[in-house]
């Protein structure tokens, strides 16, 4: 009985700790796919900047008018959106819901 217990603590434990992460690095890797020249991204340590170049395992990402830094792919955690397009995609989605009714 003792070791059923052990079982499902363990189970339970892999669903709530290691589960998501791994969910999480999976979704990392495909978003780290999807990077192209000319995004504008922001690193883990909070430098914004457009990519010029993208290798295997590093990209050059201009932080200024002739300065860029070579940092590794994986260091990139967002894409940064502009708010004024965003902005302006939620007029043009409420605007369609308005004509559908």
């Amino acid at each position: 009985m003792s070791f059923l217990i052990i079982i499902v603590l363990f189970v339970i434990a892999w669903v709530v700790l290691i589960l998501p992460k791994q969910r999480e690095v999976k979704r990392h890797n495909a978003f780290i796919q999807t990077l192209s020249i000319g995004d504008e991204v922001m690193s883990g340590s909070g430098i914004y900047g457009t990519l010029v170049e993208i290798d295997d395992a590093t990209v050059l990402l201009q932080v200024a008018p002739g300065v860029e830094m070579k940092i590794a792919r994986r260091a990139i955690a967002s894409k940064v959106v502009d708010p004024a397009t965003v902005q302006t995609e939620a007029v043009e989605d409420a605007g369609d819901e308005d004509s559908d009714a």
